[in-house]
């Protein structure tokens, strides 16, 4: 069995987006750890899982999919794979949504994301909550904008093409990390679900707490770089 819970691609940063970036870098390298307490990070992400018979499980590293020694010639994604959603905080995250086929459209955004749990998520968190998401062409539809604003939910838009900073992008890493470390190779999509939905359940907080509170040092880094 070989299975690929990548799911980062490698992406073409214009001098656009580091313009952009480095903006929103400045604005947030000074994040207290209380600002960074009041928000929550929002991400999707695919895992997949590939039947051929041979053992070989596969993790790499978040911008390092086409480096050489992380390319194996195979067949796409035989077995198929799972697009799941969740959300970090500090000290809570959201559960983990496994979407069930197709794309993820505007509408769906909206109706099996925005109003089922991060309302009532950002709701619990209180006032001062800040919802978190990437530029996705879903998440920047007009109809979410408008049901943000009717549920009062504030939002900071992520920057295009610059995932890594994003604390849930090593959240994903090490959940990816720890799934594919299964001592039981993973043989079909339910057990894939299975096993995503139980690592998840078992992050330790005090990583994810960790990961949210070095945000001002990645940005600090990205100025520098």
């Amino acid at each position: 069995m070989k299975q690929d819970c990548s799911h980062d691609d490698m992406l073409f940063v214009s001098p656009a987006h580091v313009r952009v970036w480095l903006h929103w870098a400045r604005e947030h390298c000074s994040w207290t750890p209380e600002q960074c307490g009041h928000a929550l990070f929002t991400d999707e992400s695919r895992f997949n899982i590939q039947n051929d018979y041979r053992i070989a499980m596969i993790w790499r590293e978040p911008g390092t999919r086409y480096w050489a020694p992380n390319v194996v010639e195979r067949d796409n994604y035989r077995g198929g794979g799972l697009l799941v959603w969740a959300g970090i905080a500090t000290n809570d995250r959201t559960d983990l949504y496994m979407f069930a086929g197709g794309s993820v459209t505007a509408v769906r955004y909206r109706d099996e994301i925005l109003h089922p749990l991060v309302r009532t998520f950002i709701a619990a968190m209180g006032t001062e909550a800040i919802f978190i998401d990437d530029n996705a062409r879903p998440h920047r539809a007009r109809l979410v904008r408008s049901n943000l604003k009717v549920e009062n939910i504030p939002q900071i838009a992520w920057p295009a093409r610059s995932p890594d900073p994003n604390p849930i992008e090593h959240v994903w890493f090490m959940l990816g990390r720890r799934t594919a470390g299964r001592s039981v190779p993973l043989g079909t999509l339910h057990e894939l679900q299975q096993a995503l939905l139980q690592e998840w359940a078992s992050l330790p907080q005090q990583a994810i707490n960790d990961t949210i509170a070095s945000l001002p040092r990645r940005c600090q880094a990205c100025i520098s770089a």
